[in-house]
């Protein structure tokens, strides 16, 4: 495949496969609680086709049409186009399954919504789709504000991986732009640079403006909700949550 050929979408994709750290927490849910299963901010269907190909019903929510495109070739491709409902709305709206069993928004996808009137109403959406008994799961960079603040300005080397399609090497690097302790805001690029089998390269750039959770943020989201907490973890095993840990991993739940 040359590089024209591959899509922003299917570049995405590939940029993210070697990521598998939290694929059995998220699949280890959905077995448990049963669906159907909404997966907010699906992309291309990185979690979305891991949960199908176990036998549930997913609801892969996501703005952009060209994500969902590629996620529905993917379903296609694993043998689950059944299974998988794209859905092209936001994470505000209201969820386009009622009496889920789950919810799930992974890699750190809740902190897109900055404004605290769209982190309510994603909460309220959330609540309103799940059954009795029904989690909303989602993991969050802790904000380590600090560390942030001296690393503004300077190119951080994030890792690198392989194209598994193509056999490109990916190699990432991310920058801090600017920070807004007070809003806890953080402004951030993510570069890939796409080293091709023919020696050629490609580099994409992509900007983020973040919202990053301090973890005594939860639990009045949830509350507001009507929502329980059933655990906050520092990582997908259950670890301690605590001010040294990378990220928090929270279950919420819907009282029965």
């Amino acid at each position: 495949m040359s590089a024209s050929a591959i899509s922003p979408a299917e570049g995405f994709m590939a940029e993210h496969a070697h990521y598998d750290d939290d694929a059995g927490f998220w699949e280890g849910l959905a077995d448990r609680l049963g669906g159907p299963v909404c997966d907010l901010g699906a992309a291309a269907g990185r979690v979305t086709v891991r949960v199908a190909a176990r036998g549930h019903q997913v609801w892969a929510v996501d703005t952009d049409p060209e994500m969902l495109a590629v996620l529905a070739q993917r379903a296609a491709r694993h043998g689950v186009p059944e299974r998988v409902h794209g859905v092209r709305q936001s994470m505000v709206d209201p969820l386009p399954v009622q009496d889920a069993g789950l919810v799930v928004i992974p890699m750190n996808t809740l902190q897109v919504l900055r404004d605290p009137a769209d982190r309510t109403a994603c909460m309220g959406a959330c609540a309103a789709a799940l059954r009795p008994g029904g989690e909303m799961a989602f993991d969050l960079a802790m904000p380590h504000f600090d560390v942030v603040g001296g690393l503004l300005g300077t190119l951080l080397d994030t890792g690198h991986g392989i194209d598994p399609e193509t056999g490109d090497l990916l190699l990432h690097t991310a920058m801090f732009d600017d920070l807004d302790r007070a809003r806890g805001d953080v402004r951030l690029r993510i570069m890939v640079e796409r080293i091709h089998r023919d020696g050629t390269s490609t580099r994409v750039e992509r900007p983020h403006h973040l919202h990053l959770y301090e973890p005594d943020e939860i639990p009045a989201l949830a509350a507001a909700a009507g929502l329980d907490v059933l655990q906050a973890a520092g990582g997908f095993h259950g670890e301690p949550l605590t001010g040294s840990s990378e990220r928090q991993v929270w279950r919420l739940g819907r009282p029965r």
